[in-house]
């Protein structure tokens, strides 16, 4: 099963239930034996108060209001699938159980779809089921990109879209073999909800004007939602990683992905693999640094960091977090503490930057690495991406780094990171 096959049964589901009626429509979907439970697919329903209406599978919530439900990782994944469904049709990433897996929470994409402006319906994929993670995938390759020629790549294409129009742009930027199709670097077109307005590369998206704000890569990070984000700020660049499979293993490649405005309606992006793992594609790790830590423990740790700070307050919370000895610091897995205009609070290895500001920090492709940051802290909490160096072992080499971001108040900020790629 596809997000395409998703996508197909959900808007059957929407078919029915305005052919119908709310009443007939809900029964349906809540028979674990009818027609639309289909394999490891179901489809459910929900209205935007956050009562759940058809719930197959957990008969028990059916009825209860499931608004504030939270995943794994503080994911508030009904919120994003009411936000999603509200603007047409779209994809949700989430971690949820999955029933035919003994309850095994695992990594879930759904594809949810309004259906008359009081609920919503969606059907989702499991990991273990298929493919999750669509719109991550890159072009083949025809040569070594750099960060330049991908830059040059997406102004193109923006001065394009002002000189010619969005009819014109949208066309252009769909065409499989037109000027903006360049081996690994193709272009997407969205609105500033995140819905795909066109890609060559993944037609199905903007056919069926899905949106992608609460679709996440993965190791959590909301590519879409913070490309939006730098776009309305002019633009910029953002890390995440494309998944492979090659010598017979499972690698998520590091992707930088850059995204300009071409108005106040739409803006564009693209990505490369980062220069220097190429060699990824082909399951080569000689010289790659692989991940010892889970987001699960990034996660953890940040949490176990913000509880102690609310209980013993933040003076005693940033003398903690300094200590290289510490309970915060776990190798090369570690957090420190920071201010919400990016001054560093507490760092249990790099003392040289506590007290200096890194709100204009720029990383060697480009990427402001602080300011994306509180981007993400403005939000709450959340995973993203950054090239960095291991400042555990002293070196000043950047490296890929899934970072995890929480804030503790207006104030200040805790943060965690992975060092290396994911490999299993």
């Amino acid at each position: 099963t596809t997000t395409a096959d998703l996508t197909k049964i959900v808007n059957e589901a929407v078919a029915f239930a305005k052919t119908n009626g709310e009443e007939k429509a809900i029964a349906a979907f809540n028979d674990p034996e009818g027609q639309f439970v289909r394999g490891d697919v179901y489809v459910f329903a929900e209205a935007y108060d956050g009562t759940a209406l058809a719930e197959p599978f957990e008969p028990e919530i059916v009825g209860t209001n499931i608004r504030n439900l939270t995943d794994r990782y503080g994911v508030e994944l009904v919120k994003n699938l009411e936000e999603t469904a509200g603007y047409g049709i779209g994809y949700v990433s989430y971690e949820y159980p999955n029933h035919k897996n003994n309850g095994t929470v695992e990594h879930k994409v759904s594809v949810v779809a309004d259906v008359d402006g009081t609920y919503y319906v969606g059907a989702g994929i499991y990991e273990s089921s298929g493919l999750v993670y669509p719109s991550t995938a890159l072009g083949a390759p025809t040569r070594t990109y750099s960060v330049a020629d991908l830059t040059g790549f997406v102004q193109r294409a923006v001065a394009y879209a002002q000189a010619n129009g969005e009819e014109k742009a949208m066309a252009a930027f769909s065409n499989r073999s037109g000027e903006f199709v360049d081996g690994e670097m193709t272009i997407m077109m969205l609105d500033y909800n995140g819905t795909v307005l066109a890609s060559s590369l993944s037609p199905e998206l903007p056919s069926n004007h899905i949106n992608l704000i609460n679709y996440h890569d993965p190791d959590g990070v909301a590519t879409i939602r913070e490309m939006r984000d730098l776009a309305r700020d002019g633009g910029g660049f953002i890390y995440t990683v494309t998944r492979v499979s090659a010598g017979g293993k499972t690698i998520d490649i590091p992707k930088i992905d850059y995204a300009e405005p071409v108005d106040g309606r739409y803006w564009l992006f693209s990505g490369i693999i980062v220069p220097g793992y190429e060699q990824l594609r082909t399951g080569n790790l000689t010289g790659i640094m692989v991940r010892n830590h889970t987001r699960a423990e990034a996660y953890d740790l940040v949490g176990e960091a913000a509880g102690y700070a609310a209980e013993n307050g933040r003076e005693k919370a940033l003398e903690e977090i300094n200590n290289p000895a510490g309970r915060f610091t776990q190798g090369d897995l570690f957090v420190w503490a920071e201010t919400s205009d990016g001054t560093i609070l507490a760092d249990p290895y790099w003392k040289e930057s506590i007290g200096k500001n890194y709100l204009n920090y720029t990383d060697p492709y480009g990427a402001k690495t602080t300011a994306g940051s509180l981007n993400v802290v403005k939000r709450g909490q959340g995973f993203t991406g950054a090239m960095f160096p291991d400042t555990a072992t002293g070196s000043s080499t950047p490296i890929p780094k899934l970072l995890f971001l929480k804030r503790i108040d207006e104030d200040w900020w805790i943060g965690t990171g992975i060092y290396g790629i994911s490999v299993r």
